[in-house]
């Protein structure tokens, strides 16, 4: 019988690993076509500058890229293997995605990087997805005119402004209270960061921070293991 869990198991993983591959390569394709397709069709008489243009893609590159590896690496945990290519194909994952996949974890009683967790975040951001589609579409298609001037107003701006720190907060909350000896620490290096650095300087490069975060969080989370502080829970 374990024999058979685990040449199952693997079987998943590996279709999981080529299904999503393979979609993310078309999810690629399609993207690029799209502004392939309206300069063919509108930019006849627009002279792209190679130079600038080349320019522009690596100091793109060099900001997004970093955020793109701080996310697989900080997100991929809590998404699960099916969930991290259908969040990063759909986006929103801030937003939408982890909060769907932590939430449902967190309900179920299940943790993160188990099987039962896979199909639980699989599942959830898959349902996710499908209302998030609807939603956006409905919304751009007969709401857009009349609820855009409604969010962009000065009653509601501010609270728009700030909807992801909000979740952020939400959903990091349980997680410190529940490894308050791991997190201690993490939250005092931000906020003395904040303090010393400034807003604007951080948010100019959060990505970079976040990632220094993240090695911060797992040096404490060595030194307290090393001491007996923190100990290893058996996985159900």
């Amino acid at each position: 019988m374990k024999k058979e869990a685990a040449n199952t198991q693997e079987t998943y993983t590996n279709n999981t690993h080529r299904i999503g591959k393979l979609s993310t390569l078309i999810a690629i394709l399609l993207i690029l076509m799209v502004p392939a397709v309206i300069t063919m069709i509108y930019g006849k008489d627009v002279k792209i500058q190679i130079s600038n243009t080349i320019s522009a893609i690596i100091t793109l590159s060099a900001i997004y890229g970093v955020v793109s590896v701080v996310e697989v690496v900080s997100f991929s945990p809590f998404l699960g293997s099916a969930g991290t290519y259908l969040s990063f194909i759909t986006g929103n994952i801030m937003n939408m995605k982890l909060p769907a996949a932590t939430n449902a974890l967190r309900v179920n009683n299940v943790e993160r990087g188990t099987d039962e967790g896979e199909v639980i975040t699989t599942l959830a951001i898959g349902a996710s997805s499908v209302v998030t589609t609807v939603v956006l579409f409905l919304g751009m298609l007969f709401l857009g005119r009349l609820l855009v001037p409604v969010i962009t107003g000065p009653a509601l701006a501010p609270a728009f402004n700030n909807v992801t720190p909000a979740l952020t907060g939400a959903l990091a909350a349980p997680y410190f209270m529940k490894n308050g000896k791991l997190s201690i620490p993490t939250v005092i290096a931000g906020c003395l960061l904040y303090l010393i650095l400034g807003y604007d300087f951080i948010s100019s490069g959060y990505s970079f921070f976040m990632l220094g975060f993240i090695v911060i969080s797992f040096l404490c989370y060595l030194l307290l293991y090393k001491a007996g502080i923190v100990k290893e829970k058996p996985k159900r």
